[in-house]
């Protein structure tokens, strides 16, 4: 059973006229390029509302490819919406592709508790790592579930 905020989001999707499927499908192309603009346009202003700017190395955008710097001041109520509509987007992704979100968020957020095990640590950056033998999720085993 999805998310109340799923339910919502594919409301919103279903009164805007996008494809909402009931069984797990892969979009067409059209779909996924709306999908994945209007998941980085929310990213990039989260980014900015959080007083980072991001400067490109390279044509091609990858993490080793930008620099962040924190340059700015914080906008908190833009992290907050930001962050909000980050939800939004990719949980509309979800439903774009028929994927239900709550067995699937139940079985990366376990995944990642999973990561606080013998051998993690703290990255210098701050990332956590996980321990050499952490279990990654079972997305397959979510999507063919459904």
């Amino acid at each position: 059973m999805p998310t109340k905020h799923y339910q919502r989001v594919k409301t919103f999707m279903e009164n805007a006229g996008q494809d909402t499927p009931t069984k797990v499908v892969i979009p067409d192309a059209t779909t996924r390029l709306l999908r994945a603009r209007l998941i980085l346009e929310e990213a990039l202003e989260t980014v900015q509302a959080l007083g980072v700017s991001v400067r490109l190395a390279d044509q091609e955008v990858t993490m080793e490819s930008c620099n962040f710097l924190p340059d700015r001041s914080v906008d908190l109520e833009g992290v907050a919406d930001g962050c909000a509509d980050i939800s939004v987007v990719t949980i509309g992704t979800l439903v774009a592709f028929g994927i239900d979100d709550e067995k699937l968020l139940r079985e990366v957020d376990e995944a990642n508790l999973r990561k606080f095990g013998p051998g993690s640590f703290v990255r210098e950056d701050g990332k956590w790592m996980k321990p050499p033998d952490w279990v990654p999720p079972d997305i397959a085993g979510v999507l063919n579930s459904q």
